[in-house]
């Protein structure tokens, strides 16, 4: 074989092997790169543990007046009954004062002047509590309804109370319409509300929590 036909039969092995070293190297980086999507996904697949997704907490309370509104019988409470509302108290801190407790019952009473029962945000007065002169208890069951008779029953008041415990993860609600002339309960319900971070701007306690957790990853080692 003379010196020129050796010559370009070396170029041509030379370029097939660079040409197998490219598709080598591409299908490699193809490969790793696969991998590191598949091993340490660069869109993060893991949640914060206080989830910033939007949770409709507004929606969750109207749904309990609904339902709180729709366990009220027109013999028990009659369009015309004002129901007075008082804040959510805290049921592990009765003293707790924070927003939570307000904005919960605003929500629930607004959701009720939406199927037209009277808010009062006064206080109830003493003819409240005491049935008119006249009235009984029995002249408000079906049992003794007065068909076709002119008298009006007066309306009887209420109150719109609750309660939360907060817990890991959930805020237990309780709310309860309580009919003020006997104190009985003429409608109640209990729903959960998840802890977004919406939740805790209400919550002072909740906050302190979050800054004053420690580290679970150790930071430094004892000799």
């Amino acid at each position: 074989m003379n010196k020129a036909a050796l010559s370009i039969l070396t170029a041509i092995i030379l370029f097939s092997l660079q040409g197998c070293g490219n598709r080598l190297w591409e299908d490699t980086k193809e490969t790793t790169t696969d991998t590191f999507n598949y091993v340490f996904d660069t869109t993060p697949t893991a949640r914060t543990y206080h989830d910033t997704a939007s949770v409709p907490i507004i929606e969750l309370n109207y749904r309990a007046a609904d339902v709180l509104y729709s366990n009220v019988d027109n013999d028990e409470l009659t369009i015309d009954s004002a129901v007075f509302v008082s804040p959510f108290t805290n049921q592990d801190d009765p003293g707790d004062k924070s927003v939570f407790g307000r904005a919960m019952a605003q929500q629930l009473a607004d959701r009720l002047v939406q199927h037209g029962v009277h808010i009062n945000e006064g206080t109830p007065n003493a003819t409240d509590f005491t049935y008119a002169s006249g009235v009984s208890a029995s002249d408000y069951g079906k049992s003794t309804s007065l068909a076709g008779s002119s008298r009006v029953l007066p309306p009887r008041s209420a109150k719109l109370v609750g309660s939360y415990v907060i817990a890991d993860r959930y805020v237990y609600m309780t709310a309860r319409v309580i009919r003020l002339v006997d104190s009985t309960v003429v409608s109640a319900h209990t729903w959960t509300l998840p802890i977004t971070d919406s939740v805790r701007e209400m919550l002072p306690q909740l906050k302190a929590q979050d800054e004053g957790m420690v580290p679970t990853v150790k930071t430094s080692f004892n000799d």
